[in-house]
């Protein structure tokens, strides 16, 4: 068994437990099947973010994710490779890039769309009303005071 070392490094406190038990739980720091398929945790998000539009800039995604400029461009083009989506620069600024998802891609994301509606359906049937509401309240707070204390640089 593993002991534990004196003076904490990391914050020891409820926040901390909970993140910890949901990202394990939940299997997010390694890519699961959905929809028959492996991907990612932002592979997931970003089909998620392209699925309820027709199309938005890589930036406008990089933003939507909170993830920084090099990691979403990685992140279309591998998008790209597996035929989910379409990359085409924009007219008026070539450096920019505007994402589609193809029919492939929104297939992908219909499929993994319903896994999840029945998975987070499965999940909330397990609460009670009570559970369900202080979840409500309590991750809107949570999300409330992350936006208040986020650091991301300003669109370019």
């Amino acid at each position: 068994m593993t002991q534990p070392m004196m003076g904490h490094h990391f914050p020891d406190d409820e926040l901390r437990r909970a993140l910890q038990r949901l990202v394990r739980l939940g299997g997010l720091l390694e890519p699961h099947q959905h929809a028959g398929l492996k991907l990612s945790l932002s592979e997931v998000m970003a089909l998620g973010e392209l699925g309820d539009v027709e199309s938005m800039s890589q930036q406008e995604l990089g933003q939507l994710l909170g993830l920084e400029k090099s990691t979403v461009s990685r992140l279309a083009a591998g998008l790209e490779r597996r035929g989910w989506v379409t990359r085409e620069r924009t007219r008026s600024n070539r450096r920019f890039s505007q994402l589609r998802l193809t029919e492939t891609g929104l297939a992908v994301a219909e499929q993994l769309g319903s896994e999840l509606r029945a998975r987070h359906e499965q999940l909330l049937d397990a609460l009670t009303p009570a559970e369900r509401d202080a979840l409500g309240v309590g991750l809107a707070g949570l999300v409330r005071a992350l936006e208040g204390q986020r650091t991301l640089p300003p669109p370019t």
